[in-house]
């Protein structure tokens, strides 16, 4: 008998990794972190860098395949950390689509002037680099999507820059709806940004269609009014470019 229990939990664990890949491990969730982003991609969650409670940039990267119901009852935990190979990157932004992932924002704790992003085939795991022109770096920032026909227009607003200055900048990239395709940016200084006193960094951000017509609505505090208990909160009309408060 011990030893069927030892063929068939050995088979378990072949199999276990099998399904895993040859650089994937099931793995506990992961601790020690902060300022990682999250993306939920078709019914996979992935969580990337931050920092450790060292203060170091980490290069964790993890995988959780959710339940046939969207729960976590009887999800999997993947370390991903060899196939990922992202960018270190702590409180960056990331959005996913159904197949496509980009993670922007500050890098290897520097900050540059130019934004740098990774963008993900989350079906294969490919990870390729982009280096938006004349889209400014900076952390912190909020980040929202919205389901076109061409694909998902992300958009990245706020944050702070290599100063330490809160900016208004907003930045919209479309991803294809063919992995095959490279994101496509507008240029921020195309676009409108916040209105003046009105910066912000580490805030939220959410894409309404209805009944407000497709805003994004960001709400958080900025560095001028942290004492305050509550910020308005700005909508960004996406039809013209507008911003407004609430």
């Amino acid at each position: 008998m011990i030893s069927i229990l030892f063929t068939l939990a050995t088979l378990v664990v072949c199999i276990s990794q099998v399904i895993a890949g040859p650089e994937t491990a099931i793995a506990p969730p992961p601790v020690g972190t902060f300022g990682h982003t999250a993306a939920l991609s078709g019914n996979t969650v992935f969580i990337q860098g931050g920092s450790t409670t060292k203060g170091t940039f980490s290069d964790a990267s993890y995988a959780i395949i959710l339940d046939k119901d969207g729960s976590l009852n009887n999800a999997t935990w993947l370390d991903t950390s060899k196939l990922s190979a992202f960018t270190l990157r702590n409180f960056g932004a990331a959005v996913a689509t159904d197949n496509t992932m980009i993670i922007c924002g500050t890098q290897d704790g520097a900050q540059g002037t130019g934004m740098t992003c990774d963008q993900l085939d989350t079906r294969w795991y490919n990870v390729s680099r982009i280096a938006p022109a004349k889209v400014p770096n900076r952390y912190g920032m909020a980040a929202t999507y919205q389901k076109t026909s061409d694909g998902i227009k992300a958009y990245l607003t706020g944050g702070q820059n290599s100063t330490k200055q809160d900016v208004g900048t907003t930045d919209i990239v479309t991803m294809k709806t063919s992995t095959s395709s490279s994101a496509q940016w507008s240029k921020g200084q195309d676009l409108a940004d916040m209105m003046p006193g009105a910066q912000r960094k580490f805030a939220t951000a959410t894409w309404v269609d209805s009944p407000l017509n497709g805003v994004v609505l960001v709400a958080g505090i900025h560095s001028n009014v942290i004492s305050q208990p509550l910020t308005p909160v700005i909508v960004y009309d996406a039809s013209n470019a507008t911003w407004s408060t609430v």
